[in-house]
């Protein structure tokens, strides 16, 4: 069952491609936003906004890298392009739970990282 379990998704390639753009939407967002806001020198706390977009664009594309919805995991059901459906397999559903976990904090490690960088600019 590991065999099995490591390729396993619970969303399909329509859905992984909303994920991909939501993720490019948003790193460019997120980067044009930290350049504006370096650039013109505007003051540690708003250079901050940077975090939103970021962890945004790390989460859209780590679930579609994954292959794995955050939040269809915590609800326990997929979605491979032909609706919801409930997974009955608990083994199943914790393995989802855990590789959402896992997005969510190297999503989250990405945008610390990157606006911690940002903030690090000093002002002119």
């Amino acid at each position: 069952m590991v065999a099995e379990v490591s390729k396993v998704s619970n969303i399909g390639p329509r859905e992984q491609r909303k994920r991909r753009l939501l993720g490019i939407v948003a790193l460019t967002v997120g980067v044009a936003a930290a350049f504006l806001l370096v650039v013109y020198d505007a003051p540690r706390v708003l250079r901050a906004v940077v975090f939103f977009p970021v962890w945004m664009a790390g989460l859209g594309l780590l679930q579609a890298r994954e292959r794995t919805c955050i939040a269809l995991a915590a609800r326990g059901v997929c979605n491979l392009d032909a609706g919801e459906e409930r997974l009955e397999d608990e083994q199943l559903v914790a393995h989802l739970r855990g590789m959402a976990r896992s997005i969510n904090r190297r999503a989250l490690t990405t945008a610390v990282a990157i606006t911690l960088l940002t903030l690090a600019f000093p002002r002119v």
